[in-house]
Parts: structure tokens; sequence; C-alpha cells
């Protein structure tokens, strides 16, 4: 029998493939429900509408090219392409996409925290920026490295047990400074001038425009040299 309209009031159980040549409608919180223990259920309450999967297995949407838009049609939020990336959008405007090294974000991140476990890499002129100045900001212009702590309040502090400043290879000290011990300034990977709990001890010869000594002091010698 050929009818416009079929209103049923229950359950509908297709033991077999059905075609509709119209629109199958569904009244609120009515469900298009697939599977033998209602895994998947397609409905709308009046509020809002669900795609509900409770069952076993995962939910696959299969699609050569999957896009989510906004009702209108005109504005993009997610877009997925096989062998390709996916893009999420804010505002029609794409701000993060997968890549075949990782991901790429158009803008600014913005986390509670970040843990990595290779590097990260900036490119010249770009800045790690700390606080809200921003008051200290390390970087590389192409041609020279800087910690740059020039606009911020406050002082830079450097705070180590054992603080080594070597050269590009590693091979060689330049200064060094330990708690509770020496600091030490080196020539060509050679020790030349260390503190003492008395003063100085240097190694080699001292050469001075000058030597100031307060009243009451005096400049010691001996077989070596000044003391």
């Amino acid at each position: 029998t050929n009818l416009d309209v079929v209103d049923i009031d229950g359950a509908v159980d297709f033991a077999s493939t059905t075609a509709h040549a119209g629109d199958a409608t569904f009244a609120d919180s009515a469900k298009a429900i697939f599977g033998a223990g209602s895994d998947l259920q397609i409905y709308h309450t009046g509020a809002h509408s669900y795609i509900k999967e409770g069952g076993t297995g995962n939910l696959r949407i299969l699609a050569e090219n999957f896009t989510v838009r906004n009702p209108a049609d005109n504005e993009s939020m997610i877009i997925a392409t096989p062998d390709a990336g996916v893009t999420l959008y804010y505002d029609n405007s794409a701000k993060l996409a997968t890549t075949a090294t990782g991901i790429d974000v158009t803008g600014v991140i913005t986390t509670d925290g970040m843990t990595t476990s290779a590097d990260i890499n900036f490119g010249d002129n770009d800045k790690a920026i700390f606080g809200a100045g921003p008051d200290l900001r390390i970087y590389h212009d192409g041609s020279n490295s800087y910690i740059n702590d020039t606009s911020g309040t406050g002082n830079l502090y450097i705070a180590s047990n054992q603080l080594i400043i070597n050269n590009a290879a590693n091979s060689e000290n330049m200064a060094r400074f330990t708690e509770n011990g020496a600091a030490t300034l080196y020539f060509d990977g050679s020790a030349k001038l260390a503190t003492t709990s008395t003063g100085i001890d240097v190694t080699g010869t001292v050469t001075a425009d000058g030597v100031n000594v307060p009243d009451g002091e005096y400049l010691r010698f001996n077989t070596n040299g000044l003391t």
C-alpha cells in the first residue's frame, strides 16, 4: 500500500532491509536504536541532540573527508582528511593542525603546565618569556645568545651549590663557583684567581696600574713575591 504518511504508536522491528523515499520523523526523546542491546541510539530530547554509543566496541565514523560545521554551514569547526591532517578551528580560523612531525599551532599556547621528553626549538629572535612584564627573556638573535633581565623588577639570581661556566665544547673551565668554597677564574683552562677564606689566591703575576693599601695595613713579600 502506498501511503504518504504512516503514524505508528509503538515499536517497529525491521527484520530486513527497508527503503524509505522520504523522511523518517521521530518525536522528542523517541530514539533510532541500533544493535541487539540498544548499543547505538540517536535522538533529540527537546533540548539537546544525542548520538549515544553505550554498547561493546567503539563508535566509528567512516568518511573520506570529515567536517564539523555550524548549523548555517558557513563556518568550519573540525576538518579531518585521511592521510593528512586534522584541523581544529576557533570562529572559523584554524588554530591547531596535526602534521607529519607533530602539531602546528596558530596563536599562543596557554597551559597550566608542560612536560616534554624532547627538545623545544625556538627560531632566531623567538623568546622564552618569563614574568608578566615580560621580565626575563632568553633568546638567540641569529648572531648572539641572550639572557635578558633588563625590564623586570628585582635582580637576576642564578642559584646553585656549584656553578661552572665552560667553553662551548664543554672541555675547558672558564669560571667555577662552589658553595662554602672558592670562586675561581680561569685563563685557557688554568686557574688564575681564586677566593679564599682570607682573601684571594693568584696563580701567576699580578699586573696593576696601582695598589692602594689602607692605613694600618701592609704588603708582605716573601721569596716568591707579593703575598
